[in-house]
């Protein structure tokens, strides 16, 4: 199995890698059929990985999976792999329509991940007295050419439409905590309403911090002049600030099912199956529920800290 992952920089990235990893390992002690990884990491350089597609290929892997950098431009990848006979799993992202499909998609459901995160975070401000058409949010989005960005985005715009409250700005991001530390704090001067602001990850949230606290608004939860924060992931950035105060909900996506799925459906394809589609569904954390949860063992993220400190 050949897997061309986009780039390894961030916790949630090296988690996915590790527990496919790991998943892998305890596959081959109870099967009969056995897994090889070859891995290339293409530092978010889609030419990069175009390349290290080809030369997976040429080591005659009987599976390719990749995290694609750019959901169309990683078309050709798949045209090759399927010229070559081989099968294409889109680990992580949904591709854009139009183009040649992979035979398996293993992803979080992003947008699910955004929209029970920004419901969370709205009804909690509906609840302390704020009337829904007062909400104002500022969307911060991933990379646009990313359609787990846009899912991200859409499911977020759901949430704000479905309960009342208005989007009154949008920044790109480009997965870059800097662009937002750049753009936000101009965003925030030109919509002097917006209380409530949304990131799809939380490292961009590392962001969203820095910029509140030069503006001396990294106000805690409760206390006046909080603004209201929601994120996606779950990873440890996130339910820190939950635990902290500062981050009213995060959408918690539980990304070891991605991983060790994407070996189940690989290995079904390898063997000429055809496994379809997994998206794994998302729900909301936020300061009311996260303590059950925390005494339960329950996130990933504590487990995958223990694993690795070993």
């Amino acid at each position: 199995m050949g897997i061309a992952w986009p780039s390894l920089g961030t916790q949630a990235w090296s988690a996915m890698a590790d527990y496919l990893r790991w998943y892998v390992d305890e596959y081959n002690e109870k099967n009969d059929v056995k897994v090889k990884l070859i891995e290339t990491t293409a530092g978010d350089d889609a030419a990069a990985q175009e390349t290290q597609i080809r030369d997976l290929l040429n080591q005659d892997v009987d599976v390719v999976v990749s995290g694609a950098i750019d959901t169309t431009a990683i078309w050709s990848s798949i045209t090759e792999t399927h010229d070559a006979g081989k099968k294409f799993i889109s680990f992580c992202r949904r591709l854009t329509p139009g183009g040649p499909e992979a035979d398996s998609t293993v992803a979080p459901d992003t947008y699910d991940t955004a929209y029970v995160s920004v419901d969370a975070a709205i009804k909690k401000m509906i609840e302390s007295g704020i009337p829904a058409n007062e909400i104002k949010v500022i969307r911060v989005q991933g990379d646009l050419k990313d359609q787990n960005a846009m899912r991200y985005g859409e499911g977020c715009e759901a949430a704000v439409k479905d309960n009342g409250a208005t989007i009154a700005a949008d920044i790109e991001s480009n997965w870059s905590v800097e662009t937002v530390m750049n753009k936000l704090a101009p965003t925030l001067q030109s919509n002097p309403d917006a209380n409530l602001i949304f990131t799809p990850n939380e490292d961009l949230m590392l962001g969203v911090q820095s910029v509140l606290e030069g503006l001396d608004k990294w106000i805690k939860s409760g206390e006046e002049g909080h603004m209201y924060l929601a994120a996606a992931g779950g990873c440890e950035i996130g339910l820190k600030m939950i635990q902290d105060g500062y981050l009213d909900a995060t959408g918690y996506e539980n990304l070891p099912e991605v991983s060790t799925n994407t070996i189940d459906n690989a290995v079904k394809l390898a063997l000429g199956e055809e496994p379809g589609d997994f998206f794994v569904k998302s729900e909301a954390i936020t300061p009311d529920n996260i303590q059950p949860l925390l005494d339960k063992d329950y996130f990933w993220v504590y487990d995958y800290v223990k694993k690795t400190e070993k």
